[in-house]
């Protein structure tokens, strides 16, 4: 009969310790051997010609550097629905190993609380990788309309350019509406945000509901011309290039309405940051978080995108992760105004 022969604690200790650290370079390297020659496609929820379009193609090489194995990391479009249709082809169709990542639109994670039709993902299972900058939204408009605040559009109509009614283009001007009496129009239909920037150029809208970093780095010459003005902050902190507007959160007065402001302000930090499907392993997901993180902290990256005026204000997967809970736990009756405000019930 074999006999074994049991170690001592400290010594059995010691050699569990020692498998461990053999394990984790293997772990490392099945990673790595998964990745090596293959291909990562970066779905991204809008048309081409848009901000996430430019940080992605801005990352790719920086992401293949890091990346165990060194795939190559190449970009489909895939705008629709407000970003929906990219969410639920992440959740449900696009290949669970890996291969395939996202980054939504900021809004499309609460989207999946608003719509009763059409949504067919739960924003808090999806594996957040990180993001290279926390954009804050605005009202942006024409200053040849003559209106200077939230206040003037009380009065007076103001046209502005949507890519879909499930996008923030569209939900946040309708909320605002509800909450506070404005009389914005919004024309859906645009294809991403560089179909809404033609369209303001083409002069068929007046402004829109979207990123300010997004817009001042792609349309520069709005700027520089001093086309357009800020009506007011959709995020939780102030805009640094424009201090002194104000945020959407401390206009509004009805206790609800503030959490409602409250809440899709806090979609900042969703605004520019990747994902990976609910179902990739847990190794491939740790080597994308750190390939990301590696990324945004590159120098070389981070003065590169200084030159290009890219925003740069990297947040970590955690803290976006923690918003989509918060989102898929937001208590009923602020969703139900939300809701109404928005004729989804």
């Amino acid at each position: 009969m074999m006999k074994f022969r049991t170690l001592p604690l400290v010594a059995g200790v010691l050699a569990l310790a020692g498998l461990a650290s053999q394990s984790s370079p293997a772990g490392a390297d099945d990673v790595a051997d998964f990745y090596k020659g293959k291909t990562v496609t970066v779905v991204i929820a809008a048309g081409p010609g848009g901000s996430h379009t430019q940080y992605t193609q801005f990352l790719a090489p920086y992401l293949e550097k890091y990346m165990p194995g060194n795939p190559n990391f190449i970009i489909q479009n895939m705008g629709g629905a407000g970003g929906t249709k990219a969410a639920n082809y992440l959740y449900n169709t696009a290949p669970q190993d890996g291969t395939a990542i996202g980054i939504l639109l900021s809004d499309t994670p609460l989207a999946s609380r608003l719509r009763a039709t059409g949504v067919k993902y739960d924003p808090s299972k999806f594996q957040f990788l990180g993001g290279a900058d926390q954009p804050r939204s605005v009202f942006l408009v024409y200053k040849s309309e003559g209106v200077n605040s939230l206040a003037d559009a009380k009065e007076k109509e103001v046209i502005l350019g949507s890519t879909g009614k499930g996008s923030q283009t569209y939900v946040v001007p309708t909320l605002v509406n509800a909450m506070l009496g404005t009389k914005f129009k919004v024309i859906t239909g645009y294809r991403g945000m560089g179909g809404i920037y033609i369209a303001m150029d083409r002069q068929e809208v007046k402004g829109f509901q979207s990123s300010y970093d997004g817009a001042k780095s792609l349309k520069s010459e709005w700027f520089e011309k001093d086309l357009v003005t800020v009506l007011a902050v959709n995020a939780l902190t102030p805009l640094p290039d424009a201090p002194n507007a104000p945020l959407l959160k401390d206009l509004v007065e009805n206790p609800r309405d503030k959490e409602i402001a409250t809440l899709i302000g806090g979609n900042t930090v969703l605004g520019r940051g990747w994902l990976a499907p609910p179902g990739v392993p847990a190794d491939r997901v740790a080597a994308l978080r750190s390939a990301f993180e590696k990324a945004f902290a590159d120098p070389e990256a981070v003065a590169a995108a200084k030159e290009r005026k890219l925003a740069w204000d990297p947040v970590g997967w955690k803290e976006m992760q923690e918003h989509a809970r918060r989102i898929a736990a937001a208590d009923a009756d602020v969703i139900k105004g939300m809701t109404d405000a928005l004729g989804l019930n």
